[in-house]
């Protein structure tokens, strides 16, 4: 029989219980625990902090593939000096989302080519980025689907699909 020590027993157990940061960056947290005389709260929070992290990571990043935005484009890529007649403090209130909890509906109008895709895309990615449910589609995309879905008396479960996303 081999007997296993504490620290071993330890790494089995996050391994056991999917812990994988945790267990990664044992050694790291708990060389720092030692040089800074961290207590064992301490020590716990900072090592629990890896795990946590990376999961909000992972789950930010399905948030915004299940989104299925038509590309990746942030606020910070977009240039309100080519469209000057958009109102920047406006567009950086909608990333705050109270738009959502005032139940409000945004719609960008205009001429192809002027962003509103990109700000629509941006704040969708703000609100994934704070694990709000976020579903893109075009208006003409959705107004085809939901006649598709009436013709294949399929209307009302299309519908609850896409009011089960927030935004």
């Amino acid at each position: 029989m081999n007997p296993t020590t504490n620290y071993q027993q330890l790494i089995q157990n996050l391994d056991y219980l999917k812990l994988k940061q945790m267990s990664l960056h044992l050694n790291e947290v708990l060389d720092f625990s030692v040089n800074h005389q961290l207590s064992l709260v301490d020590t716990l929070v900072k090592l629990t902090n890896y795990e946590i992290d990376v999961r909000e990571q992972n789950m930010i990043q399905s948030m915004v593939k299940v989104a299925a935005f038509p590309h990746l484009k942030e606020i910070k890529d977009f240039d309100f000096s080519f469209q000057p007649s958009i109102n920047q403090k406006q567009i950086l209130d909608f990333l705050t989302l109270r738009f959502i909890e005032a139940n409000e509906n945004i719609v960008f109008l205009g001429p192809s080519g002027v962003g509103k895709t990109h700000l629509a895309t941006s704040i969708g990615i703000e609100a994934a980025k704070k694990r709000t449910s976020t579903y893109f589609i075009k208006c003409h995309d959705l107004i085809q689907n939901l006649k598709k879905a009436r013709l294949e008396n399929r209307l009302e479960s299309r519908l609850k699909h896409y009011t089960k996303y927030k935004l």
